[in-house]
C-alpha cells in the first residue's frame, strides 16, 4: 500500500505507532488505529508505549509487535539536537510510516525522529481545543484524515483472542458461574486513576446494596492498583454470596473476564472505556471532566453528571477544588434513573 504527500509517494510496508497515553486515552485512539490497520492491512504494524496497555492491541487486530517507551536511550530523543541513541535510531529508521500521538508536533521528539527516519511522519495532536468540545475520538480521526487516511467509525472496539475468552471462561467456572449466569453479571468499578474523579464510596456502597436487594444478579467488583485501601477494604469485607472480586488482574485478563457480562457501572476511568470498547452497556459517573470530550463510546453508554456552574473545570481549578460538588451531588437515584434509560430497571 502507498501513501502520498505533496506529490511524493510512500510505499508503506511497515508502520510504527507511538502512543504514551493512559488507558482511557489509548482506547479513545482505537478508531485511528483501526483506520491505519485497514488502510495498510498487509503492513507490519508495531506500537511503542506502555506494554501493560499495549497488550490489549498485540495480536488482537491492531498490532503485530509492541515495544516499551521506557527503554535505554529513549531519553536522547527528547533533547533538541543531542546525540541520539544508535540502536533506537536504527530501529526508527526501519519504518515507512511513523504515527506519533502527542501534544507538540514541533517538539524535540518529532524533530529527532526526522533526523533518523526517511519515513512519512504523521503527528496526531491529542488535545482538542477547549472551545470546540469535540469528542476525542472524532478529534483524533480528524487529525488523521488531514494526512489522507479516512475512517468513518469513531467507536472504539477491542478484539480478544480465543485464548483470552477461554481464560475468562475458566475464571468464571472456577467460581461456580456458568456461561448463562455470566450474561447476567453486573460489574462495578468504584475507583479511578484520579481521586477527584471518584464518586463517594458511601454512595457506591449504597448503590451496590440497592442493586443486590432488588435483583438476583451476580456482581463483579473490579479492584486494581488505582483503588486505595479504603475502597478495597470496603468491598472485601462485604458478606454477599453472589459477589466476585476481580483483583489485580492484567488488562487483558480483566477484559477477558468482563466480556459477555450484562452491565458495567463505573467512574470516569480507563476501565469504563475498556467496558464500552468491549461492547458492554456502560454507565459512567462523571464529575469535573468534560463528558463531551472524554466520555466512553460504545454500543450503549449512559453518562451521569450534575449540571453545576464550575463543571467541567480545567486542571488548575480542579487541583484547588475542595468541595467536588459535581460528584457529591450525584445521588443513587440519579444512577438508577440512568439505568432505567438504558433499559435496566431495579
Amino acid at each position: 500500500m502507498t501513501l502520498s504527500e505533496k506529490g511524493r509517494v510512500y510505499q508503506v510496508d511497515s508502520v510504527l505507532v507511538i502512543h504514551q497515553g493512559a488507558l482511557g486515552d489509548f482506547i479513545l485512539a482505537l478508531p485511528v488505529l483501526s483506520a491505519l490497520r485497514r488502510a495498510f492491512p498487509d503492513a507490519r504494524t508495531v506500537m511503542m508505549g506502555y506494554p501493560r496497555i499495549l497488550q490489549l492491541a498485540k495480536d488482537r487486530f491492531y498490532a503485530d509487535e509492541i515495544f516499551s517507551i521506557d527503554q535505554k536511550g529513549m531519553a536522547t530523543f527528547f533533547i533538541r539536537q543531542g546525540t541520539l541513541d544508535e540502536n533506537l535510531s536504527r530501529f526508527f529508521s526501519t519504518f515507512d510510516l511513523v504515527v506519533v500521538f502527542g501534544k507538540d508536533g514541533e517538539g524535540a521528539f518529532i524533530n529527532n525522529l526526522k533526523r533518523v527516519c526517511k519515513a512519512r511522519i504523521i503527528h496526531i495532536n491529542t488535545m482538542p481545543s477547549q472551545y470546540e468540545a469535540i469528542h476525542l475520538s472524532e478529534h483524533l480521526l480528524r487529525q488523521l484524515s488531514r494526512s489522507g487516511i479516512h475512517h468513518s467509525d469513531g467507536t472504539p472496539r477491542l478484539f480478544l483472542r480465543e485464548s483470552d475468552r477461554e481464560w475468562g471462561e475458566r475464571f468464571w467456572l472456577e467460581r461456580g458461574i456458568s456461561p448463562e449466569e455470566r450474561t447476567k453479571v453486573i460489574i462495578l468499578h468504584p475507583g479511578s486513576g484520579s481521586r477527584k474523579k471518584i464518586w463517594p464510596l458511601n454512595l457506591f456502597l449504597d448503590l451496590f446494596r440497592h442493586l443486590q436487594n432488588h435483583s438476583n444478579r451476580i456482581f463483579l467488583i473490579v479492584l486494581g492498583p488505582a483503588e486505595g485501601p479504603e475502597i478495597q477494604q470496603a468491598f472485601e469485607v462485604l458478606d454477599f454470596p453472589h459477589l466476585t472480586l476481580a483483583k489485580d488482574l492484567s488488562l487483558v485478563e480483566l477484559a477477558s473476564v468482563m466480556e459477555g457480562c450484562q452491565l458495567f457501572i463505573g467512574n470516569d476511568s480507563g476501565i469504563s472505556h475498556l467496558a464500552a470498547a468491549l461492547g458492554l452497556p456502560t454507565l459512567a459517573i462523571f464529575g469535573p471532566t468534560d463528558y463531551r470530550v472524554w466520555s466512553p463510546r460504545g454500543v450503549k453508554v449512559e453518562v451521569i453528571r450534575r449540571e453545576i456552574p464550575c463543571s467541567p473545570c480545567d486542571g488548575e481549578r480542579l487541583s484547588l477544588c475542595k468541595e467536588m460538588d459535581c460528584l457529591n451531588r450525584i445521588e443513587v437515584e440519579d444512577v438508577l434513573s440512568g439505568l432505567k434509560r438504558m433499559g435496566t430497571e431495579f
